[in-house]
């Protein structure tokens, strides 16, 4: 139990205190149940602010808890070891122009030439639509040449 839940039962049982007086107090002189009822308001609103407190209070606690537990470390692919600097930053979707590991894969595209993908994307046929500047090419992912 934080300190602010405390103050916030507190205050709830103020609040309940002064509406029964206020409602007593509506009964025999209706002018003096204007001041229970805003100090009973007063002590609702104090406990509403209270509770947020608290509950701010214990998320904070939560989330410093579970950032304290030790986390296993994530590997970068699934078994694959880090080929060159491009895979390693990109977590294994770009390879360097001279990367000739194992694990370059290069996705095949409908419009390019065989020789670009047997190379790995270095090389392109001479009919190639890519390697020749043909205007529908892939301008967001230029092959490598």
């Amino acid at each position: 139990m934080t300190p602010s839940l405390r103050t916030a039962r507190a205050c709830r049982a103020a609040a309940v205190l002064l509406l029964a007086a206020a409602g007593y107090a509506a009964a025999h002189h209706p002018w003096l149940a204007l001041p229970g009822l805003y100090a009973a308001a007063v002590f609702a609103w104090c406990a509403a602010r209270e509770s947020a407190l608290h509950r701010r209070a214990l998320a904070l606690a939560l989330r410093a808890e579970h950032l304290a537990r030790p986390r296993p470390r994530r590997r970068l692919g699934a078994g694959l070891e880090p080929c060159c600097a491009f895979w390693r930053h990109s977590y294994g979707a770009v390879h360097g122009p001279e990367c000739t590991g194992p694990a370059v894969r290069v996705p095949v595209h409908d419009d390019c030439c065989e020789r670009w993908w047997t190379s790995v994307g270095t090389r392109h046929d001479a009919s190639c639509r890519r390697h020749t500047g043909a205007p529908d090419q892939d301008r967001a992912r230029p092959a490598p040449q």
